[in-house]
């Protein structure tokens, strides 16, 4: 996928939350909009997220940096998402890849 303003974020510790991700992501850029999908019932994250920047430039600027360095201890797993990709299609994409590594 070539480079987009929106990433998948896996590999999300589960102890951290959604305001410390946003402060983790905060340096690279803009951040437009950013989530981390609920378990069912509610009951802590499922351990990916989602992140869009304002600009591309941004984006790339992230990816670079978060790929060489440690969240909570953890080295996230970063992907570009296609810029037409919903909210939904990417909650799907990133559950399907999570369950593929938990089976590893």
């Amino acid at each position: 996928v070539k480079p987009s303003t929106k990433l998948i974020i896996r590999n999300i510790a589960f102890e951290a939350n959604l305001k410390e991700l946003k402060e983790f992501l905060r340096p690279f850029g803009q951040i437009k909009g950013c989530r981390i999908p609920s378990k069912p019932g509610g009951k802590g994250h499922r351990g990916f997220g989602f992140v869009e920047y304002l600009t591309k430039d941004e984006a790339i600027a992230a990816f670079e940096a978060i790929s060489s360095s440690r969240f909570y201890g953890r080295k996230l797993a970063l992907e570009f998402a296609k810029d037409d990709e919903s909210i939904e299609a990417l909650r799907k994409k990133a559950t399907k890849q999570l369950n593929a590594l938990n089976q590893e």
